[in-house]
């Protein structure tokens, strides 16, 4: 299950932008509960849902703090996939910027752009895309 929503998240879903799928919101805020495992499924079905599912997201903030990272890059990415209706979670999601995950700072990245594009940062991140000194 949790190699699924590795692949939602990775993008190796269909080409174009499917309409959101209805979600039992409840059912899957309730899933937030579980396991990495139920964590990582229910945040891949509140991500399908898109907007539809944006009345999980005061429930979804606190995963960016999960110790696991595949939970907090899900996390970010169902934000992202709610679309401004998560503007709520920016502060949050601005403070991930800084989390010790590459892949959890790309997520947060594109789930910031995705909320509102006038919030990305620029040299604020900090460059995780390279394990080598600046040459002087």
């Amino acid at each position: 299950m949790l190699a699924a929503a590795w692949l939602l998240v990775a993008g190796c879903v269909q080409e174009g932008n499917p309409a959101p799928k209805k979600v039992d919101v409840s059912a899957q805020v309730a899933a937030l509960k579980g396991n990495a495992d139920a964590k990582a499924n229910a945040l891949a079905e509140l991500a399908a849902g898109g907007p539809n599912a944006a009345s999980a997201a005061a429930d979804v903030i606190p995963l960016l703090k999960d110790e696991d990272p595949v939970v907090r890059r899900l996390a970010a990415y169902a934000l992202g996939q709610m679309g401004p209706a998560a503007k709520a979670a920016l502060p949050d999601l601005t403070a991930r910027l800084q989390d010790n995950d590459r892949n959890v700072i790309t997520a947060v990245m594109n789930a910031i752009r995705a909320i509102d594009p006038s919030k990305v940062p620029g040299e604020a991140v900090p460059n995780t895309m390279s394990d080598q000194a600046p040459s002087p």
